[in-house]
């Protein structure tokens, strides 16, 4: 009897060893899987052309002057490479970027203030969206 105790315990601890193996190995691809999409996010984040939109929809709906425009570009391309920094992690920790991404919101208007005039930055206010627009290009850099 106890014999077979012993043996029903070894079988059920052999199982429980090799049903684990597999459980491993869909966690390892798992892993794979949302680095290599975090990659490829990361990758096709192109800072100077949306670099360009940006700054050229700043000096169009701004009137931006030959002055001005410099340290917008300049402003521009540096928030754009936080966030090209932080961007992977969006797919590892959303909480996190979240914040991040928060603070570059927030960043923007009052670096910008510094280099705008006072009827410049009202047009800027109404400019800024309050979420994730695809149809506003402020939204590549804020969100």
């Amino acid at each position: 009897m106890k014999l077979i105790i012993v043996l029903l315990f070894a079988f059920i601890g052999m199982n429980a060893a090799f049903a684990q193996n597999p459980l491993d190995k869909v966690a390892k691809d798992a892993k794979t899987v949302s680095t290599d999409a975090t990659k490829a996010a990361t990758n096709s984040f192109d800072v100077s052309s949306i670099s360009t939109e940006v700054v050229n929809s700043l000096t169009k709906n701004l009137r931006l002057t030959k002055d001005q425009k410099p340290a917008v570009t300049s402003l521009v391309n540096d928030l754009l490479n936080k966030k090209k920094d932080i961007l992977p992690t969006a797919a590892t920790n959303k909480k996190d970027y979240d914040a991040k991404m928060t603070s570059i919101r927030n960043l923007f208007p009052e670096k910008m203030k510094k280099l705008i005039s006072a009827d410049q930055m009202k047009l800027l206010t109404a400019l800024i969206p309050k979420s994730n627009t695809t149809s506003n290009v402020l939204s590549k850099m804020l969100y």
